[in-house]
């Protein structure tokens, strides 16, 4: 046994086993947070596979980029949402209510006669998500010990990579047969099997958590300020006109702080009352999260344009490429879920470093005819982002202030979300400012891509800066 395992052991927290997960009545909780993600994750992944055929049966090509789109700003909004939901409902309805919304909105895509039922029920299927993926985060929250919510995270991470592999397959498989509609039909049996885990087995309240006020109002207006800011930025990512682009980007901006503003000062908050603050650890925490979550979206975005048309790999090949980020941020989530103590500290000053080594490998070999050395840089930016990550997140939990271990646990998935939206948004406008537009050949394309990839150093150093002020105001504290 190491010193740290010892420390952990003193503390009264043994080192954890992967069993563990599944023993003493966690299997259930296990389950439900796994089958959440992948939920989640297959529903975001199959539906870029079937579009064509889609837009081939019901038509709406316009709107081609809309059903991924409203699934988007869907889960942003719906994991701000739990907070408020569970107050009202309890745990067991919130959650259960949850799943039988993601059902309707799943029915609703399989039986969509045109594009606008299609473009709603995507609605209704992505606000369900975002409630079902951040109740998870709080599941993980209030129903396991600190020292076993890192090993539920690397099975989060672990269920998103197979999801990653499966998604395109599923949804190819059925565009392949022409029943689009097979897609949402084959998740509603697993929908249903989640729907009853959540009503049968989870309790009313956490039992971190003190009873809520049931009288509590959900707030429609900060809702509508906060997704309009999500819908300026996720129109922002799907343009490629520079003047429509920056208004947007910087309305979002606004939109945003003003939903994040009015929320402070409320009873019934969306997020943690200090969410975006930079002398808190959760608001640190957070706003990493965001910012990192901007650098991941970037570089696999623009990954398959640089490798069709600079490096010339075949399109069968793009999307195996695409995937090592996220076989790195995998195998790096695996290889410190059992770190704790001196360990966990290390694992939060190396990702960073780490990820910052890789990005700037990926972005000095763009257009050079190093395509190996390319690959190896996203698996070790990938690699960063998990070891930091699962260790992040479990800190976080940590940190959140009394009363706010619910609305902790379900910002961060809405937040990285939102970081993701953020990124796809800025990558279009730094591309178009160098010169990207249609172009397509190698000489137009390289430069573009990588004057993006440089771009992203930035928010990447400044996640690497506030990660060690974090590691600073946190160092007297438990596992600090």
């Amino acid at each position: 046994m190491s010193d740290d395992d010892t420390i952990d052991s003193e503390a009264g927290n043994p080192k954890p086993a992967w069993g563990d997960l599944f023993r003493d009545g966690r299997g259930i909780y296990s389950t439900l947070v796994i089958l959440g993600v992948c939920l989640h994750a297959l529903q975001i992944l199959v539906i870029a596979i079937v579009m064509p055929t889609v837009v081939a049966d019901i038509g709406g090509a316009d709107y081609y980029t809309w059903p991924a789109m409203l699934y988007t700003i869907g889960s942003i909004i719906g994991a701000a949402c739990v907070g408020p939901l569970w107050a009202w409902l309890g745990v067991r309805w919130g959650y259960g209510a949850s799943a039988l919304a993601f059902l309707i909105g799943t029915i609703g895509c399989a039986l969509s006669p045109d594009m606008l039922s299609l473009n709603i029920s995507r609605g209704i299927q992505g606000l369900a998500s975002g409630l079902v993926v951040g109740g998870g985060m709080a599941l993980v929250s209030g129903l396991f010990a600190e020292n076993l919510r890192k090993k539920v995270l690397a099975a989060y991470q672990g269920t998103w990579m197979i999801a990653q592999l499966l998604g395109p397959v599923m949804g190819g498989l059925f565009a392949q047969i022409g029943w689009w509609r097979g897609s949402f039909w084959s998740m509603v049996p697993i929908i249903l099997g989640f729907a009853v885990l959540a009503l049968r087995y989870l309790p009313d309240q956490l039992p971190n958590e003190e009873e809520a006020d049931k009288k509590i109002h959900i707030p429609l207006l900060r809702l509508l300020i906060l997704s309009s800011g999500v819908f300026c930025v996720a129109l922002a990512g799907r343009s490629s006109d520079i003047q429509f682009i920056a208004p947007m980007i910087a309305g979002a901006v606004f939109l945003i702080w003003l939903a994040f503003k009015l929320d402070r000062r409320s009873k019934n908050r969306l997020y943690p009352a200090r969410a975006m603050s930079i002398f808190s650890p959760v608001g640190l925490a957070l706003w990493i999260m965001l910012l990192v979550g901007m650098v991941h979206t970037t570089v696999p975005l623009l990954l398959p344009l640089l490798l069709q048309v600079v490096h010339g790999v075949d399109p069968i090949w793009v999307s195996l490429v695409s995937l090592v980020i996220s076989g790195g941020w995998t195998v790096g989530t695996f290889a410190v879920s059992g770190w704790s103590g001196q360990k966990e500290i290390y694992a939060l000053w190396i990702g960073p470093l780490l990820m910052m080594a890789g990005l700037a490998g990926v972005a000095v070999t763009a257009t050079e005819p190093l395509l190996a050395v390319l690959v190896f840089a996203s698996f070790v930016m990938g690699f960063g982002m998990g070891i930091q990550n699962v260790h992040l997140i479990a800190r976080t939990m940590a940190a959140a202030e009394k009363g706010e271990e619910r609305i902790t646990s379900s910002a961060m998935p809405s937040i990285r979300s939102l970081g993701t939206a953020f990124g796809a948004a800025t990558a279009g406008l730094v591309t178009n400012l160098a010169g990207l537009g249609s172009a397509t050949t190698p000489e137009e394309v390289g430069p573009a891509v990588t004057a993006s990839y440089s771009f992203n150093m930035i928010p990447l150093i400044i996640a690497a800066l506030m990660m060690f002020w974090l590691l600073r105001l946190t160092r007297d504290k438990p596992g600090g």
